[in-house]
């Protein structure tokens, strides 16, 4: 079975959103989750490998969340700009 861990660096960077980028946010993690449940990416999503273990989908325009996959778990590592996701990946390696 799959699961979403959400990491405290999520949570914290979550914070730093406006109450609009939030739910849509939420809503883009519900459409992520149902792509788990059904295995069908829905249209808009924006989901995509950024590299070997990692992922985003689009939430907003602006706004990108980072997932790390692991065998069957997907932990929810970031959600930032353009700019945020490139600083993780760089400090990531």
């Amino acid at each position: 079975m799959k699961s979403i861990v959400i990491l405290p660096s999520f949570e914290r960077s979550l914070k730093k959103l406006s109450t609009l980028e939030r739910k849509q946010t939420a809503e883009s993690l519900e459409a992520f989750n149902t792509m788990l449940i059904t295995g069908h990416c829905p249209v808009g999503l924006g989901f995509k490998k950024i590299n070997h273990d990692k992922y985003e989908l689009r939430a907003t325009i602006r706004v990108r969340v980072v997932i790390k996959s692991d065998g069957n778990t997907y932990y929810l590592v970031l959600v930032g700009n353009h700019d945020e996701v490139r600083r993780y990946l760089r400090e990531s390696r």
